[in-house]
């Protein structure tokens, strides 16, 4: 395994509880935390299920 898929590896298995834990506790954060929460688990599902389409693909210039 290569040191970036360890690192990855290790990130996913810390910030995954630590996700849900802010998950549950979502009525208590202010507006801006709470969009900024949605952001990040929004861009982690979209991580987690590979290359999205339709609604979930990013706009963007594919020829880079």
């Amino acid at each position: 395994m290569t040191p970036i898929n360890t690192a990855e590896q290790t990130y996913r298995a810390w910030s995954s509880p630590i996700l849900l834990e802010l998950k549950e506790r979502e009525h208590q954060l202010d507006p801006d935390a709470r969009q900024a929460l949605h952001n990040v688990l929004e861009e982690r599902r979209l991580v987690d299920t590979g290359n999205p389409s339709g609604k979930d693909r990013r706009s963007g210039d594919s020829t880079r």
